[in-house]
């Protein structure tokens, strides 16, 4: 049986060039020949499919073309109902049908097979990653930029108009945040948030917003920049050190903690129990024994959290970590204005120094509590022995 060489003809206009890592294939040991042009705009509409003979395999109206990793070709056939089926084309021309997909597969990953899924909404382009059994790794929520994602991280621009940068296998590097992005070298970018200028930085695979580490006071900075390194800090919270913390992302300050301290990862699935927050690390924070909600199916999420509600969860915290605490008695100035709930919890965090009182012994129980405290204070209970 002799050996059909397959030549796709490409013609017309379409938004797309078509990258099929010719050049990766040599072409004496080559089944295919792909007829492209880097240079200008190739149409992936209209793609013939032809034998050594120039005979026509299939009759097809084709909307895509992809060499795989395995030396096959992926070809895609546009049908009435804007889906797309996926053929794989073997060295002697025989098509298997692969799958029905609403993607168009723009282009693959030469080092992890992931194909890189191109849709059109209204006119506008989103990227997205499947996997090589066609399974959603990033649905198509990026906006359209050539070479995205092929070797190197590249800055996407998501649909609601926030920058992030993102690696190869979908891997959030910098959090689609930021109003803008520009790379400054491999490990550096620049970021503008509500016009303010952050420099980001890649610290063994984290990056950290120096910027905004910087502007914290002396005696938090060290545990500040810790924490963020150890991952506890998300890109989102580091802009908002100096604000005051949301009893959400207080929970997922300390969960964070809890399981890198622990080494034991909590399940969040579990039927959540409020009504206002399906955030995990408050379903996390519930189910390990240490947060309750306002009421018995609000948490309030966004409120703000207190001292006193702190040092609560941190004593809950403190027990299920098994640490003992004293027989040290704390007498701070304002105690009466500590709420009787409240009152255990405060010795118990004052007696493992993880929480103390300001230089004139005021506990400030119904102070909310800043960003930047809850860090310090959990970095003082990663540090306990």
């Amino acid at each position: 049986m002799n050996k059909k060489w397959i030549i796709v003809t490409l013609s017309s206009i379409f938004l797309f060039n078509v990258d099929v890592y010719a050049n990766n294939i040599k072409s004496e040991q080559s089944y295919f020949k792909i007829n492209k042009d880097n240079k200008q705009i190739i149409n992936v509409e209209d793609i013939e499919i032809l034998d050594i003979n120039n005979n026509k395999i299939g009759n097809k109206n084709w909307s895509s073309a992809i060499i795989l990793n395995n030396g096959n070709l992926l070809i895609g056939e546009y049908k009435p109902n804007k889906t797309y089926d996926y053929y794989e084309v073997n060295k002697q021309g025989e098509k298997t049908f692969i799958i029905n997909s609403k993607y168009y597969i723009k282009d693959i990953n030469n080092q992890t097979g992931n194909f890189i899924t191109v849709k059109n909404e209204n006119n506008k382009y989103y990227l997205g990653i499947l996997d090589k059994e066609f399974n959603i790794i990033y649905d198509t929520i990026f906006e359209y930029k050539e070479n995205a994602f092929k070797e190197y991280s590249e800055i996407l621009k998501i649909k609601n108009g926030n920058y992030g940068v993102f690696t190869i296998e979908g891997q959030e590097l910098i959090s689609p945040i930021f109003d803008n992005i520009k790379k400054i070298d491999n490990n550096t970018f620049e970021c503008i948030y509500k016009n303010k200028k952050y420099t980001l930085r890649n610290v063994n695979g984290i990056y950290i917003n120096e910027t905004a580490i910087n502007s914290v006071d002396n005696w938090a900075k060290d545990s500040v920049e810790k924490a963020v390194k150890l991952g506890f800090v998300s890109q989102n919270l580091q802009l908002k050190l100096n604000s005051h913390i949301t009893r959400e992302e207080f929970c997922e300050l300390i969960i964070k903690l809890y399981e890198e301290k622990t080494g034991f990862e909590i399940s969040s699935d579990i039927k959540n129990p409020f009504i206002d927050t399906d955030n995990k690390y408050v379903i996390k924070a519930y189910r390990l024994g240490v947060v309750s909600g306002k009421t018995s199916n609000k948490f309030e999420p966004n409120s703000y959290i207190t001292r006193e509600e702190s040092a609560v969860i941190l004593n809950n915290l403190l027990k299920k970590m098994e640490y003992l605490t004293t027989n040290t008695l704390y007498s701070y100035k304002d105690e009466k204005n500590i709420s009787s709930w409240a009152k255990d919890a405060v010795q118990g965090v004052s007696n493992t120094g993880i929480m103390k009182g300001d230089n004139n012994n005021n506990f400030n129980p119904k102070n909310n509590y800043k960003v930047v405290e809850a860090i310090s204070t959990i970095m003082r209970l990663y540090e306990l022995k």
